[in-house]
């Protein structure tokens, strides 16, 4: 049961940080597509959000681990 959950929790948070990277990814394309000017701009904050993200998949896998190794 101990490896089920490890698995679903670091799975799930995994799987929607993905989410969240694709879905930044595509709203700076947008944003550079409709003004190419701002790209410098665009890619600092979408380099920032991406970070972000990245952290709540490291939270989630360090919460797993607790739930792995704790329980």
């Amino acid at each position: 049961m101990d490896s089920l959950a490890f698995g679903l929790t670091y799975a799930i948070a995994a799987g929607l940080c993905g989410i969240g990277l694709g879905l930044i990814g595509m709203g700076a394309m947008n944003a550079a597509g409709r003004n190419p000017e701002a790209i410098g701009k665009i890619r600092t904050l979408m380099i920032l959000g991406m970070s972000f993200v990245d952290a709540l998949a490291i939270i989630g896998l360090v919460v797993a681990l607790i739930i792995k190794f704790l329980k």
